[in-house]
Order: C-alpha cells, then structure tokens, then sequence
C-alpha cells in the first residue's frame, strides 16, 4: 500500500435562508469518482482522489433537509454540494453538535486507511507554500505585474494605464498621466510589425 501526496483537499460550508452549501476544494475529479448521498439529516461524501486515497464527509447534519431538492455539482476545482433547508433556521453549524467531536477526528484523516493516517493540515499547508512559491512566465506574469501596478496606483496612474491602452490598441500602456493626459496616445506596434484596423 503507498499513500500518493493529495494538494490541498479542505471542506467549508456556508448558508443563506434557503440552502446550505458545502463546498469540497478538490481539483481535477471527475463524475464517476465522486459518491453523495443526502438524506433527510445526514450527508455521506466520498471523494475518490486515486486508487488508494478517499476524502470522506460522514455527518448527521444540525437540521432536516429536503433530499428531493437537493443536489450537486461537479467544477474543475471543486464539488459543491447544495442541501435545501426543510425550515429556513439559521444553521450554528454544519453538523450536530453531539456528532462534532467524533466527526472532527474522523476528518481529520479522509482515508480508507486507518493504519497510516494522513495528516491532512500538514498536507494543505505544504500545498499552499507550494502554490505561493510556484512563480509564474510569459504573459502570465506580465499579467500579474500589469495588475498589481494598477491596483497599487493613484487614481492618476489608473487613469493614464487605461487612456494609454484604450487609445493605442493595446499597444502602449503608461503610468504616467501628466505624459498620457496632455495628448492623444499613439498606436506603438512591436519592431517588425504593422498595425491594421480589423477591417482593413
């Protein structure tokens, strides 16, 4: 048996006065390996992450809820689960609260193997380093540059980022509105290259 390292499986939930939604932050699951079962007070989820490895939701929810309305759906980067309310009580939490205690161990190893648990906190926290270490190229990084200098910037640099690009065709692109304010921008294409209405 070998237990192959999962990045970043978490659960939360949150509630409006119709529904509770729980959402299990997983990338990459299909249809066919994913199980919800929803009863009148209870919800059973099993997440298949490989051959070897379940993440499980087993709980006796705090209040009913209506199966028949209720359902779920499968995105690239998570499954959400959506439990219409039977009242529209506002929710305390998401399970009872006499279950929470034995849950809470539960969860805190989502594996069918209970003889080399996982620590699924240390897990997350090494997947999240990972993901804040992981640097990005090319235009995505450009991208991110671009947006922190505009999110960062005065209403001056805001304004002169937008006129710029606007009236040069995504050519030009200033910070500089004493520059940029004082007169039309002119359309700049990269050496080598001429620039042609989409018409022409």
């Amino acid at each position: 048996w070998y237990q192959r390292r999962v990045r970043g499986i978490r659960h939360e939930w949150f509630q409006t006065e119709q529904y509770i939604t729980v959402t299990i932050f997983a990338k990459g699951i299909t249809e066919d390996r994913i199980q919800v079962a929803i009863g009148k007070q209870n919800l059973n989820t099993v997440v298949k992450i490989d051959d070897h490895t379940e993440y499980t939701i087993d709980i006796i929810l705090q209040h009913p809820v209506n199966p028949e309305q209720s359902s779920h759906k499968l995105f690239k980067t998570k499954v959400e689960i959506r439990l219409f309310k039977a009242t529209g009580v506002r929710w305390d939490s998401l399970e009872r609260k006499e279950q929470s205690a034995e849950n809470q161990q539960r969860a805190a190893y989502p594996t069918s193997n209970t003889r080399n648990p996982v620590d699924w906190d240390r897990v997350e926290a090494e997947a999240e380093k990972e993901d804040a270490e992981e640097k990005k190229e090319g235009d995505a990084a450009l991208n991110e540059l671009f947006q922190k200098i505009y999110a960062d910037g005065n209403e001056d640099t805001k304004r002169a980022m937008i006129k710029s690009f606007q009236e040069s065709g995504g050519t030009v692109l200033s910070t500089n509105w004493n520059d940029i304010g004082a007169k039309k921008t002119d359309v700049k294409p990269p050496d080598g290259m001429e620039y042609k209405k989409w018409n022409e």
